[in-house]
């Protein structure tokens, strides 16, 4: 069976060559059998796949293989002289499998004569040794889905956790463990956001030829993950022309709530390059357009917001002297107070705007040879919900997503029976999020260096010195000569006045604030026009008119009419140096964050078919990472402007891994075996901290001396001493006298062996049975390994800013008072430092299974699985010198165990079905890496307890059921629909002060249940295939709990009394309501 593999290479010269990303299983392989009607062997027997150049000829055996079939649906044809050709229709060739089909050939004296026969899929895939689940693109079509995780929430042993808390964030949890511990790829090719985790690509669904999702014991090729693996194989062009359009939108079945402003659409063009050449090279290009305010866009109230209520009771009673509030709920730009009465609509200012593009090339210069190019992006633009911006949330930050990923893979076959790849990979991941009207073009926090003059001496910050070189950041204020001296910018100069009747200069019976107490108003008229002077400023940001920057949050006092007091951002006053309020600031996001998550990857990988018994597989891939981060927190409007306590950090790091792999797939008639090894390894190429040590530093003296210094003798060394500086420990003796120092150690590079061993045993042609075992290593997410870290500017510049600007800001902006030690750990309260010293995650699982089929219309699958999670990262606090802070240790353990039952009906009659039902227990000490850190805070005064024992995961969900149908009738008219239930997600119920009064975890929310559907109706005109959809989600209209208060284990109430209603209420703690798509789909 053939694999494209997932990071591959190895064999022969080829050994020699350094790799990235190889492939795991992109390609599947066709073998069989080719006999006369007598059944006697037929030798060179011609069998191609129509439409590509892939094929070969049978043997003196009558046996044929094909190997290195890139996974999708295939016409195969078998022709022979004299014999009549054979089509065989809708052969499914799947990543990994090895697909077997054996054609009788009847004698035919007509040239041209041929029959056309429908695949038969084998129901037991025999070669099958892990629990693995495939979608094709055909299945996927006809499903209310609309990408990948749609399709992963249909499937055994997949759990969905919404999250809603800051301790434990949403995510898909396959069989048990935690989110993030599943490896993505997309044709073979490791796609992966390094720095934070999850998929790192969103491909089209229209791209998609099928997803197979492996929840068992993966074979060795398969790495960077201890949970799952889900495979994408993208499509490819054919040698005949096609295309396809495909649009949707929701704004006709959508009333009130369930509406989110959604359209999209969909194109795809594939083909032959050179239509007179078509096997020579083909192509696949694919768009996909999402617009859309999400379900979070229109929320409705569910019960009366009281300003008064007389008699405490909740409930609106007019006769009582009850009043309702009346605020604004509406971002339309336009203050329209409402009643906050039951019912009413909340309109927030969220969007998703989302940009998809997916082109591949294939190339066959040579029928040994083909080559294919493919690249993939995704941009994604928004602004989502947020609780402290819900008054103005016009105000809070955008983000800005844009990934690449570039594929260069060459396959050459050196025999029938063997062929090698050599990969190349480039993927470059950005993410931006900042305040929008305060940012570039590029979403980039941008800045200009500006010049004093000399003429403003007296009139600025005293911070500053005029003649000097000023770092201005777009979300600062403009410098500005303070003629007045008030300290905030004025249109006119003078003493703090109400022009009432605008005619610019105070008339008597105006008010003014007589700032120097001489019993006259005083206005500053340089110009001697009679008026007060604007004050000189610098028009930075071009927009020809002064800007005062961003104004950092504050709580507003009157939220909600005054019945959510300090519970949300709002409006606050300003005042200048004299008391006076000069005008209304209003609440603004004044952080901003950009990263980048890039890395190359060089692999190659051999596949062997040694003989009918053993496939070998090997690879071998190299990668270099280049991940970055700069956080501005805080900033404000800096000195000319409403000033803020900001905070910086940046860096750079470089780290590099590679792996190894060898799997041999040894198939007999009776049983297939999977066997493997891989070697894993990670340099994260950096030094680590200790907080048990006592940080120091040695420096180079004017004298040429080394020298020793503690942290706080730093300020005395001079500008060339410092250049000379190295960060390190400290040693002393038991006296506390300083002995000697150590140089901080490089992080030793971290590698594990992992073996592998699958066993697939066909106990009949309708019976068969699976065990596997394997050993699996993750190393941690890469920010764990370099969190907080400050290179003080040294290795790094933030996107947009000049190596001139970045320099200023080594000097006056970064301030991490210990560099070169490389983490700030000043500003932040007991930072979580992150720590390149971390190993990796492990796991062991077993995993058996038994799959029949039940007369000739049903599947039944069993499965039984048990895992042990091991040296899970955590944060641990230290009372460091010179400062306390956490690092990340490997000192947590969790383990899962499951059974999962898929009870399938084939497809026959237009009908096909499918419902798994999974019962299964997840249990750890720690559900997050940073769960003990909060453990330790809420310790004294809420009674948080770190128990050293294994409790339920916030994940665990003990019952879980999934159904799919899809029906299509002679007419063409349609239906598909997916449902689902699940057992309450656990929770830890608490008093009304926070306080756990049971263990972590033992309490369960709600149950949930949803069922989707879709409904179509297919025509064909000519060429032209047509559909008319329509998608419903949620068709049965239920809120679902997803989250809930931890005091009362509802999502809408709490003991906590300090809470107002309005703040209890959080939409986000319930599922989207119903939802209907209508579309239309022409393919030709």
């Amino acid at each position: 069976m053939l694999k494209n593999p997932s990071f591959s290479f190895i064999s022969g010269i080829y050994l020699l060559i350094l790799t990235t990303n190889v492939f795991a299983g992109a390609t599947g392989k066709l073998t069989g059998y080719v006999n006369d009607d007598q059944g006697n062997p037929l030798a060179g027997v011609n069998i191609y796949l129509d439409g590509t150049a892939i094929g070969t000829a049978s043997d003196e055996n009558g046996q044929y293989l094909v190997i290195n079939i890139p996974a999708a649906p295939y016409t195969v044809i078998v022709s022979y002289v004299g014999y009549q050709t054979i089509k065989m229709i809708d052969v499914i060739i799947n990543a990994d499998r090895t697909t077997s089909l054996n054609f009788d050939m009847v004698v035919s004296a007509v040239e041209g004569d041929e029959v056309i026969v429908e695949a038969k899929r084998p129901v037991i895939v025999k070669d099958q040794t892990a629990t693995t689940t495939t979608i094709e693109s055909a299945t996927m079509n006809n499903m209310p889905v609309n990408n990948v995780s749609d399709v992963l929430s249909t499937m055994a042993g997949v759990m969905q956790n919404h999250g809603g808390n800051y301790i434990v964030g949403g995510g898909y949890h396959f069989r048990g463990g935690r989110a993030g511990e599943i490896t993505y790829l997309v044709d073979g090719f490791v796609v992966e956001n390094a720095l934070y985790g999850d998929m790192g690509m969103d491909i089209s669904r229209n791209a998609i030829s099928e997803i197979s999702m492996i929840t068992g014991a993966f074979n060795a090729e398969y790495g960077e993950a201890t949970s799952g693996v889900i495979n994408i194989v993208t499509k490819e062009g054919k040698s005949n022309y096609s295309w396809h359009l495909r649009g949707v939108s929701d704004k006709i079945f959508n009333p009130d709530v369930h509406g989110q402003d959604l359209y999209r659409m969909e194109a795809s063009l594939s083909g032959p390059l050179l239509p007179k050449k078509p096997n020579l090279a083909t192509f696949f290009l694919n768009a996909d357009i999402l617009k859309t305010r999400s379900a979070m866009w229109k929320n409705q109230l569910p019960y009366d917001i009281l300003k008064v209520d007389m008699d405490n009771d909740g409930i609106f009673d007019p006769s009582d002297g009850d009043s309702i509030a009346v605020a604004d709920i509406t971002t339309d730009g336009i203050y329209d107070p409402i009643e906050l009465k039951k019912g009413v609509i909340e309109v927030n200012d969220i969007y998703s705007s989302q940009n998809r593009y997916n082109g591949k090339l294939v190339l066959r210069p040579i029928q040994k040879l083909k080559i294919v190019a493919s690249i993939n992006e995704y941009y994604n633009k928004g602004k989502g919900f947020s609780m402290d911006y819900r008054l103005i949330p016009e105000n809070n930050s955008t983000g800005m997503e844009r990934t690449r990923d570039l594929h260069l893979k060459t396959s050459y076959t050196i025999s029938k029976n063997m062929f090698f790849d050599i990969k190349y990979h480039r993927y470059s991941r950005s993410q931006w999020n900042g305040y929008e009207p305060h940012l570039n073009d590029r979403h980039e926090l941008y800045t200009k260096i500006f010049t004093i003059p000399e003429d403003w001496a007296g009139a600025i910050p005293s911070s500053l010195t005029a003649g000097e070189d000023f770092l201005w950041l777009s979300y600062y204020a403009e410098p500005f000569m303070d003629l007045n001296g008030d300290g905030t910018w004025n249109q006119s100069s003078a003493e703090y006045w109400r022009d009432d009747n605008g005619n610019g200069v105070w008339d008597i019976g105006e008010y003014y604030h007589d700032w120097n107490g001489d019993g006259s108003w005083n206005m500053w008229d340089l110009n001697n026009d009679g008026l007060p002077d604007e004050e000189p400023y610098q028009d930075l940001d071009g927009n020809s008119e002064y800007s005062l920057g961003v104004d950092p949050p504050v709580s507003s006092p009157d939220a909600y009419d005054g019945t959510a007091p300090y519970w949300f951002w709002g409006d606050y006053e300003i005042y200048n140096n004299y008391g006076d309020t000069v005008r209304i600031a209003t609440s603004t996001n004044h952080d901003y964050w950009w990263y980048h998550s890039d890395y190359s990857t060089l692999g190659g990988s051999l596949t062997w078919q040694v003989n009918d018994r053993h496939q070998i597989k090997t690879g071998l891939e190299s990668r270099q990472y280049d991940l970055g981060e700069f956080w501005a927190s805080g900033v404000g409007g800096g000195v000319f402007g409403n000033s803020s306590d900001a905070s910086f950090l940046l860096w750079n790091q470089k780290p590099r891994s590679m792996n190894w792999y060898l799997q041999d797939k040894i198939e007999y008639s009776d049983i297939v075996i999977n066997i493997g090894l891989r070697y894993d390894r990670l340099d994260p190429n950096s030094t680590y901290p200790d907080p048990t040590r006592e940080l120091g530093y040695e420096y180079i003296d004017h004298n040429g001396d080394s020298q020793i210094i503690e942290p706080n003798e730093l300020s005395q060394l001079s500008g060339d001493e410092t250049e000379s500086l190295v960060w390190g420990y400290l040693n002393r003796d038991n006296e506390g006298n300083l002995i000697n120092f150590t140089s901080a150690p490089k992080a030793p590079v971290k590698d594990q062996w992992s073996p592998r061993l699958g066993i697939g045993y066909p106990i009949t042609d309708r019976t068969a049975f699976h065990f596997s075992y394997g050993q699996f290593y993750q190393f941690p997410d890469l920010i764990n390994m370099y969190n907080y870290s400050n290179y003080q500017g040294h290795n790094g510049r933030p996107p947009g800013w000049s190596d001139e600007a970045n320099s200023m800001a080594q000097d006056f902006l970064y301030g991490n008072p210990y560099y070169p030690f490389p983490y700030n750990i000043t500003d932040w309260y007991i930072p979580e430092v992150g720590t390149p010293n971390v190993n990796p995650q492990r796991s062991i699982q077993y995993e058996t299974g038994l799959r029949t089929r039940i007369g000739n219309q049903y599947l039944l699958t069993i499965n039984l699985y048990y895992k042990d999670m091991f040296d899970y990262i955590a944060s641990k606090r230290y009372d460091a010198d010179p400062s306390q802070y956490a690092i990340y240790k490997n000192m947590d353990y969790a383990n899962s165990r499951g059974l999962e039952f898929t009870f399938n009906r084939l497809y026959s009659a237009g009908l096909d079905w499918e419902i798994n039902y999974t019962l299964s227990r997840a249990e750890g000490n720690a559900p997050t890496s940073d769960y003990h850190w909060y453990v330790a805070e809420w310790a004294n005064g809420y009674d948080w307890q770190d128990f050293n024992h294994t409790y339920t995961m916030p994940w665990d969900q003990t019952h879980n059921i999934n159904f799919r149908l899809n029906y299509i009738s002679p007419s063409g008219l349609g239906i598909s629909m997916i449902g689902s239930y699940g057992s309450g997600f656990p929770y830890t119920p608490e008093d009304a002060r926070a306080r756990p009064i049971d263990k972590q975890f033992s309490g369960r929310m709600p149950p949930t249940s949803n069922l989707d559907l879709k409904l179509y109706y297919d025509v064909k005109m000519k060429n032209l295939n047509i559909r008319l959809f329509g998608d419903i989600s949620n068709a049965m209209d239920k809120a679902n709990v997803l989250t809930v208060d931890n005091t009362t284990g509802e999502p809408d109430a709490t003991l906590d009394s300090g809470q107002p209603d309005i703040y209890v209420w959080k939409p986000y703690y319930f599922s989207p309501p119903r939802h209907i798509e209508i579309g239309i789909s022409v393919a030709y």
